[in-house]
């Protein structure tokens, strides 16, 4: 049997299917679809209690071009303190905001009467940029409005020649993370949804290992990298997410579309239970109480 080893995780698009268990353990079922430059695994996640699929994917890895090879490497680069000078100005990635656990108005709400408490984010560093000043000035219809968000590992990482894809991971991991609330923000819903859940989701990478680096090789600690997004507006129940990913050295990385379900409340409805304002306000009202405990 051979053996192929996936050096570049170069894309994936996931499909959620069923709301998973917080609770339960998720069973990874990977099949080979193909092995060669290009290969492709398909992922398919079950729970114990439930056989049916609540999330699938393909993968695709590429190995990395040979120097001899003839390529075209033209790619955008943003500055963005240039770009978004009217809200980053002298501010450090690590001095903005800490990235809310849920990115809407009543979450802000909770936070500020519970001294503002986050649920914190396991393994990455998230930090956004408040857009007022960029965004204001914006056509009302939220189309053109943007959306920062600094990301970095928590602790240390596997050198790129050891683990290219953990790397990668990391940086999956932070595009998805409060993406659908981008849509309802930026298009002026705020708390009035009574159920919204991701649909599909797809990120392709365009850097190179070293490229996608969470560590600086030299100082040793975490780099920072930034999420630009944006949707491109919403219809029939549904909207987009849209994003680049910066490095910080203004290298476009990687690029993100996700399409989400957003559903709106009637007057006096609640919502979804688990999904809406109010139940997930409940929620995390019975953790605090919990926590009070211990």
């Amino acid at each position: 049997m051979r053996t192929f080893r996936l050096i570049v995780h170069q894309n994936v698009t996931g499909w959620f299917l069923l709301p998973g268990k917080a609770d339960e353990r998720f069973i990874y079922n990977v099949r080979i679809i193909r092995n060669g430059g290009y290969s492709t695994r398909g992922v398919d996640v079950v729970q114990e209690s439930d056989p049916g699929v609540c999330f699938t994917c393909t993968c695709s890895f590429k190995k990395p071009e040979k120097e001899s090879t003839p390529r075209i490497d033209i790619r955008q680069r943003l500055d963005l303190r240039k770009e978004f000078s009217a809200v980053l100005r002298d501010k450090q990635p690590h001095e903005h905001e800490e990235m809310p656990g849920v990115d809407a108005p009543w979450y802000w709400e909770f936070s500020k009467r519970n001294g503002g408490y986050t649920d914190p984010f396991p393994g990455l560093h998230l930090h956004k940029v408040d857009m007022d000043l960029y965004n204001n000035p914006k056509a009302s219809d939220g189309l053109d409005h943007r959306n920062l968000k600094y990301y970095s590992v928590r602790g240390d990482m596997p050198a790129v020649g050891e683990d290219a894809n953990i790397h990668l991971c990391a940086h999956l991991y932070a595009s998805d993370r409060n993406s659908l609330f981008v849509i309802s923000n930026h298009l002026g819903v705020g708390n009035d949804y009574s159920q919204m859940g991701s649909l599909s989701h797809t990120v392709i990478f365009h850097g190179t290992a070293e490229e996608l680096d969470m560590i600086d090789r030299k100082t040793g600690g975490a780099r920072w990298f930034c999420q630009e997004a944006w949707t491109g507006g919403a219809r029939q129940g549904r909207g987009t997410h849209q994003s680049r990913m910066w490095a910080d050295d203004g290298l476009h990385i990687a690029t993100s579309l996700q399409d989400g379900m957003l559903r709106l409340r009637t007057e006096g409805q609640e919502g979804k239970p688990g999904f809406s304002p109010e139940a997930m306000i409940r929620q995390l009202e019975s953790r605090t109480r919990v926590k009070e405990k211990l």
